[in-house]
């Protein structure tokens, strides 16, 4: 019951007072140069990236790998509901599903270009797109919703199956209450909002771009204003957050394209006072799309197949982490120099290094150290094989959710171990 105590006085803490971004953005290697739109995931070792040509790429925790879309078409979004129920919508109305296997192709009913899509469960999905189309899948079949718009729709988000935004060109926002389709009052009918979030049905951002720059819109349950405004030729093309104190938007310089790609990419913060451009420190191309698994686990993906990570490091000092083979087992031992606020570690395990890696233990290990010592621990793991090499992640999580990885380490049990006991 302390913990739990602790835990809601956290939160109180974390929704009090502004949040900080204190890490650090690095490029990842996706094997692709095309277009990429959208991102999401079940888990930070779970996430799909989609874009021209039929693009899906997806990442295991360690790298990222194209998967077989059977398409061409370009995709504009992807949602899921879970690792196993994940929709990608793009050109031609062309919809995908991910059973966890295969993608494959649904009947949609349109032709229309889809470009985003968020659902409240696997029977509850909402798609939108150009001309403002609107579907709906009931867990069975594909369709089609009365908008009350015809302006091209980019993006969908809702705090539930009855309280869904859209948003679009011309300062575009309609809302669904779980009957009907309303247009709402935005304000700014000479903006072109592409994408929507919120923390709840009464604190949500909208971004886009007017003539004088990149706009950001937020809406209290009352009310849609305008709080941020950035350069007269800057975008913004997507926001998430992990909290209504912890959003990130991105975007790209239109000035720039095809002039300087390394200034291109624009990525913000808000801390829930105020927004802050974050210093990315790579030459990367225009940004496209933004999702994360927790503040500081953040992907943003964009032009010529680039991909960001943003990662925040816990307060755990490890000291040491090693594993140990013996006959049909392996000993993993790790200990600590310091912790701070750290609720315990996981552990994963693949048979590649750069492999899917799996959570091994059943429950989080408690941690057993402070903020003026550390401790050590150890883990037997049996399920392993003789002469077979397994490789191993430890992850430490803390009493915010953040977490960090560490590792690998490899070994190679074997039966011989034994005989020089």
């Amino acid at each position: 019951m302390k913990n739990k105590h602790l835990l809601l006085f956290i939160a109180l803490i974390l929704f009090l007072y502004p949040v900080s971004a204190s890490g650090a953005w690095t490029p990842m290697t996706s094997g692709t140069t095309n277009w990429l739109s959208g991102v999401w995931g079940s888990s930070g070792s779970d996430v799909f990236a989609v874009g021209l040509n039929g693009t899906i790429l997806h990442y295991n925790g360690s790298t990222w790998s194209s998967m077989t879309s059977g398409t061409t078409n370009g995709l504009g979004g992807v949602w899921g509901s879970s690792a196993s129920d994940v929709f990608a919508v793009g050109s031609s109305g062309k919809i995908l599903h991910y059973n966890g296997s295969t993608w494959s192709s649904m009947t949609s009913g349109t032709t229309n270009d889809l470009d985003g899509v968020w659902g409240s469960s696997a029977s509850d999905v909402f798609a939108v797109g150009s001309s403002g189309k609107i579907l709906h899948y009931n867990g069975s079949t594909w369709s089609s919703m009365t908008s009350g718009t015809s302006y091209d729709l980019w993006g969908v988000w809702g705090s539930s199956g009855n309280d869904v935004f859209a948003v679009g060109d011309s300062g575009t926002i309609v809302h669904y209450n779980g009957s009907t389709w309303s247009t709402m009052n935005s304000g700014v009918p000479t903006y072109d909002l592409n994408d929507i979030w919120g923390s709840s049905g009464n604190d949500v951002f909208a971004v886009g771009y007017e003539g004088v720059g990149g706009t950001i819109m937020q809406y209290d349950g009352t009310i849609w204003s305008p709080i941020m405004k950035a350069e007269k030729t800057l975008s913004f093309t997507s926001v998430w957050g992990s909290s209504h104190n912890d959003v990130f938007a991105v975007g790209l310089d239109v000035a720039l394209i095809g002039i300087d790609s390394s200034k291109q990419n624009t990525i913000y913060h808000y801390n829930g006072t105020t927004w802050s451009l974050m210093t990315v420190g790579y030459s990367v191309l225009a940004l496209n799309g933004v999702w994360g698994s927790s503040g500081a686990d953040v992907f943003a993906v964009g032009r010529g197949g680039t991909i960001l990570h943003y990662t925040e490091p816990t307060l755990i000092n490890l000291s040491s982490f090693s594993a140990h083979a013996h006959d049909r087992e392996i000993i993993l031992k790790w200990s600590t120099g310091t912790e701070i606020d750290n609720a315990g570690f996981n552990l994963y395990r693949a048979t590649a290094e750069d492999g899917e890696y799996d959570k091994i233990n059943n429950a989080l290990i408690t941690a057993e150290g402070s903020s003026t010592q550390g401790a050590f621990y150890q883990f037997i793991d049996t399920g392993v094989q003789n002469r077979k090499t397994y490789y191993y992640k430890l992850e430490d999580i803390d009493l915010s959710g953040k977490s960090t990885m560490h590792g690998p380490v490899s070994a190679t049990p074997r039966l011989i171990y034994n005989l020089w006991k």
